[in-house]
């Protein structure tokens, strides 16, 4: 007995390669990556305006950079948010995704993914890939060559914008998390130091007894602190 609801799941799967997009180069993908840059952007921007000695203790004490790196946060935020504006208001090609997978650039941005019409979803289709880039092709060859140029011109205005921001965000993020990893560990271990001796002062009302709990914990925190901690 025939499955009328397999034989659709199966056609639907063969017909993947119809409707082609580069997994990680078309219009969704772009909208949600510049999503998530926007987000980061503003966490990095809101941590720093909260504790902004942690910056500039990063930056060895200069606020001039600390002011600037905050400010290249800033002004990636409100182009992120700009782009994202532009995307809604200015003419984006219907195009915009086939030009792509026609062009190969599926090789650079994690392979060509196909519509299934049965799943409403996208999915991989690597065997196909060629089929994908031949009928992408067959699709801009309906288009007259006024057209085509056009739509080429805006694309690639797209692209080119949306590759600067990720590249400025790649750059920001490599310099964030190297100031992370060479001084947010110290700069914390010195604000839980600040603390325990805060409260083994108040303990011992300001040292007046010898000892005291927190007084014991501040000793054996110093105690295990790397020898590297007590270099000048």
């Amino acid at each position: 007995m025939i499955d009328a609801d397999e034989t659709r799941r199966t056609k639907a799967r063969q017909l993947r390669y119809k409707k082609p997009i580069v997994r990680d180069l078309n219009l969704n993908s772009i909208k949600d990556e510049l999503f998530d840059i926007q987000g980061e952007c503003e966490d990095v921007h809101w941590y720093f305006d909260t504790d902004d000695d942690t910056l500039i203790n990063a930056l060895d004490g200069n606020e001039d950079e600390a002011y600037e790196f905050k400010t290249m946060f800033g002004d990636l935020c409100a182009e992120c948010e700009k782009m994202q504006e532009d995307l809604r208001e200015e003419w984006i090609p219907d195009c915009f995704d086939i030009l792509f997978v026609a062009a190969g650039a599926g090789d650079g941005y994690g392979g060509i993914l196909g519509y299934d019409s049965y799943e409403q979803d996208y999915f991989g289709i690597s065997c196909t890939d060629a089929f994908a880039e031949d009928e992408a092709q067959k699709q801009l060859k309906r288009m007259t060559k006024d057209d085509l140029i056009a739509a080429v011109r805006q694309c690639f205005k797209v692209y080119q914008s949306f590759m600067g921001i990720r590249h400025r965000y790649d750059c920001l993020k490599a310099a964030m998390d190297i100031l992370r990893d060479q001084n947010t560990g110290y700069l914390q271990m010195v604000k839980q130091i600040e603390e325990l001796y805060d409260k083994a002062d108040e303990d011992t009302m300001g040292f007046k007894y010898t000892y005291g709990k927190y007084d014991a914990e501040l000793d054996r925190f110093l105690n295990n602190l790397p020898q590297e901690a007590w270099i000048q």
